[in-house]
């Protein structure tokens, strides 16, 4: 129940932040620079982002984006020759899917166009 109240003070928090960005010149003032205003939701992002760490939701959250980290660790990229030919190879593919497409388009068309005005061409 307490990681619920966490999670909802957070969303307040980070609601208050934002409500403090449009209400911030009625209070101080018309002249309010643009950075504080901008250094409210800054707060409130961070205050709400360390409130709902303490949850168990962001400690599981927290988890999975360490996992994630030592996953993309262990992932081997491409080579640039091979990133080459693999694009190559796509390119090859979409210009051969898209005229297949074309002809495919241009003979419903033909055939639709003969037989609604009827000419044999």
């Amino acid at each position: 129940m307490i990681d619920k109240v966490k999670i909802g003070a957070s969303v307040l928090i980070l609601f208050a932040g934002i409500y403090g960005y449009y209400e911030l010149p009625n209070i101080m003032g018309p002249d309010v620079s643009i950075l504080i205003r901008v250094g409210v939701v800054l707060l409130a992002i961070v205050v709400a982002l360390i409130v709902a760490a303490t949850s168990q939701y962001g400690k599981s959250l927290i988890e999975f984006a360490k996992g994630s980290r030592t996953e993309l660790r262990k992932m081997v990229w491409p080579t640039r020759p091979e990133t080459i030919q693999m694009t190559i190879v796509v390119l090859i593919a979409v210009f051969l899917v898209g005229l297949f497409l074309y002809l495919i388009d241009w003979g419903i068309f033909k055939v639709i166009y003969d037989l609604l005005l009827g000419v044999d061409s």
